[in-house]
């Protein structure tokens, strides 16, 4: 199971995900990463020099929001 390819885990990710949440759980995660997302790319001109740190966290949150619908 730790060696399969990444691409085997993201199908098992996003079919899980798919077969447990309704529609309206779906849309609410969705929303929720978009905001992670947001936030930390804003962090960049917020906290000038910690959040060019932080800045490149906020492709994790939209990644998972595309492998998981």
């Amino acid at each position: 199971m730790l060696l399969q390819p990444i691409t085997d885990h993201a199908n098992i990710v996003h079919y899980s995900f798919n077969e447990k949440a309704s529609i309206s759980r779906k849309i609410t995660v969705i929303a929720l990463l978009s905001t992670v997302a947001a936030t930390l790319q804003a962090a960049g001109g917020l906290i000038p020099a910690a959040g060019l740190f932080i800045n490149p966290l906020a492709t994790a949150p939209a990644i998972l929001s595309m492998v998981l619908p």
